[in-house]
């Protein structure tokens, strides 16, 4: 029986493309939850004798010794049934082990840059700050709102036969050619900085990961990093207040894009898609940049957020809802 459990759960996760799997022991039953490419997620309840079974063979499946712990393990599984790359964690949890399998998905099902939903404008700047050779590009929206494909979409647009590329994360969403992918922790990122990367992507750091990324943009690589917020002003804010200079930050920030998902018109929907993201994007003037240097006590009071809203603006900041408008216009949304 827990074969067969385990022979469903992969089949539903390729058949589904999930994102991730989490399988979790509850108090009074064992769960197992898919969290699909549209962000919604679905469960269904294993009962409670299989648990032991299923971990068990769910290690022997995976090459994982009994009672170890392991986070980020690289696996790939191959059946008549389902053909999956992922990487594994199994981490102590209330009432037992939780096993988390965060699918790769493959480039085929990778959205490139011109699927994503920008407007022109939008998509040339983004362009144009990925094809510098240095600063940061913060991609950012509210949680599960699409910002880690749009950093695989900006990766997977970029040439990187003549690039070295990093991506600092365990669970990197697309298996792209190309990309050394290692655990985010200092030792790596030291690694990242002491050898020829000349493009690091983040996602979902910590602040202490964000400060790196400063650090390693201001050393002439590019950075692309990802951030939860609202807009972009939130996600400015939110960099403001990292402890660094302001002179690092400003200097290197070169763009904010930030994001939201919204539901697709049942007319516009195509190949199983539906929803369409809704795009902001901030760069950064020389007027906005010394209007913050020179103000940088302000920084909590309402009216200088309402001066950097409207010197945002001048310099062709377009807010989201502005996007949305365009969209329903065009009968997109």
């Amino acid at each position: 029986m827990p074969n067969k459990t385990l022979e469903k759960i992969f089949s539903i996760a390729d058949k589904e493309q999930a994102n991730r799997v989490t399988i979790a022991t509850q108090e009074n039953d064992y769960s197992c939850c898919f969290e699909l490419p549209d962000k919604e997620e679905t469960y269904f309840k294993l009962p409670k004798k299989l648990e032991s079974d299923l971990i068990d063979n769910l290690r022997k499946l995976l090459n994982i010794a009994p009672q170890d712990l392991t986070r980020g393990k690289y696996c790939k599984l191959r059946s008549s049934k389902y053909n999956l790359n992922f990487r594994v964690s199994i981490i102590p949890a209330k009432y037992g082990d939780k096993i988390v399998i965060s699918l790769i998905k493959g480039r085929s099902s990778l959205l490139r840059l011109n699927q994503l939903g920008l407007q022109s404008q939008e998509k040339q700047k983004l362009e144009a700050s990925l094809k510098r050779k240095s600063g940061l590009i913060l991609i950012t929206s509210p949680e599960r709102g699409g910002r880690s494909t749009t950093l695989f979409s900006c990766l997977d647009s970029l040439n990187r036969d003549d690039k070295s590329v990093y991506f600092m994360g365990l669970y990197p969403e697309f298996d792209l050619r190309g990309i050394l992918s290692l655990k985010n922790n200092p030792d790596n990122w030291e690694i990242a900085l002491h050898h020829d990367s000349d493009i690091i992507a983040l996602d979902d750091g910590t602040d202490e990961d964000l400060k790196q990324a400063f650090i390693a943009a201001d050393t002439g690589r590019l950075v692309i990093a990802t951030l939860p917020a609202v807009n972009a002003l939130e996600a400015l804010y939110k960099l403001l207040k990292l402890n660094l200079p302001w002179n690092l930050v400003l200097d290197n920030l070169k763009l904010i894009s930030a994001q939201s998902l919204t539901e697709l018109k049942r007319s516009a929907k195509n190949k199983g898609r539906k929803q369409i993201g809704l795009f902001e994007t901030l760069k950064p003037s020389k007027e906005l940049i010394n209007y913050l240097k020179d103000n940088q006590a302000r920084i909590n009071n309402k009216n200088f957020w309402e001066d950097v809203l409207q010197l945002a603006k001048r310099n062709d900041y377009s807010p989201l809802i502005n996007d949305a408008k365009l969209k329903e216009k065009a009968g997109i949304i």
